[in-house]
């Protein structure tokens, strides 16, 4: 298969893998009545809906064979500050089975992410796309590290709601 098809299929596996997190964030913030839980995860809904669009438009430019667009690496650009996530929201999601579990899904959907965006960097012979690329993997990578400092904190009220006692 030649590079451009090639990079055309890892585009689209891209895409696929950004419109399971829309559903996932999306499900999880309808799930929620906490409007800190709910706002969380529609953002990160948000997040990765316009990963998905930057994708389809990389997608349609390199199969028309048109200039790619450099618009994405300043609207994408990492801001500096992470979010502080109180005892109250870490609490909210380890109590709800279906909160924790898809915390737990989205851990594995931005792992996907960051190492597929990362191979896809390498793969990219222009370098708009190696820079969207690795930028969508710090992207990627950042929702990881913050999903898993969720996951860790709220593993204590996971087993707590669910009566859970050593042997």
């Amino acid at each position: 298969m030649a590079q451009k098809e090639e990079l055309l299929v890892q585009i689209k596996k891209a895409m696929q893998g950004e419109m399971d997190s829309v559903t996932l964030y999306a499900n999880a913030a309808e799930h929620s009545d906490d409007p800190e839980v709910k706002e969380f995860f529609a953002g990160r809904r948000e997040e990765e809906l316009r990963h998905y669009y930057y994708l389809l438009r990389y997608h349609q430019e390199i199969a028309q064979d048109k200039t790619l667009s450099e618009e994405a690496l300043e609207v994408l650009a990492l801001p500096e500050l992470h979010p502080i996530f109180s005892e109250d929201f870490v609490k909210r999601i380890g109590a709800d089975q279906y909160l924790f579990s898809a915390i737990s899904t989205a851990l594995l959907l931005e792992k996907d992410a960051f190492e597929h965006y990362g191979k896809l960097a390498q793969m990219a012979g222009n370098l708009t796309l190696q820079g969207f690329f690795a930028l969508l993997e710090k992207w990627e990578m950042r929702h990881y590290d913050e999903l898993l400092e969720i996951q860790k904190q709220a593993e204590r009220h996971y087993w707590e709601a669910n009566s859970f006692e050593p042997f």
